[in-house]
């Protein structure tokens, strides 16, 4: 089992198209050259404008890009966000986001994963 732990120096929550687009990430190294990047981050993306299925999860760990997996359980607070995708990788972030940012990340985890939150 493969974890991914970091620090969260920048948490966003974006909406496109009236919402029908939703982008979550949580980024150690925000102003990095995406060609050169070695900060990790997690990035959920919805696209509700053509597909119903599930969010994409795309990732950095540091040293390369990956993604492709599905949410099978997750925790968020104001302090972390865990989560373990189903084929084992887990994910241990430590952020202080905003909490108008948290509460819509929570909304939206709610509505995409509802069934799938830790307690």
């Amino acid at each position: 089992m493969k974890a991914i732990t970091f620090k969260a120096n920048d948490v966003t929550y974006n909406e496109a198209i009236d919402g029908e687009l939703i982008q979550v990430c949580f980024d150690e190294g925000p102003d990095q050259d995406p060609f050169k990047r070695n900060k990790c981050y997690l990035m959920i993306s919805q696209n509700y404008e053509f597909s119903h299925d599930e969010p994409t999860i795309e990732w950095h760990d540091g040293n390369e890009d990956d993604g492709g997996s599905e949410l099978f359980i997750y925790l968020l607070n104001e302090s972390l966000f865990e989560l373990t995708t189903n084929d084992g990788i887990m994910f241990n972030i430590q952020h202080s986001c905003e909490k108008e940012i948290l509460i819509k990340i929570q909304n939206f985890l709610e509505n995409e994963y509802g069934n799938r939150k830790q307690i």
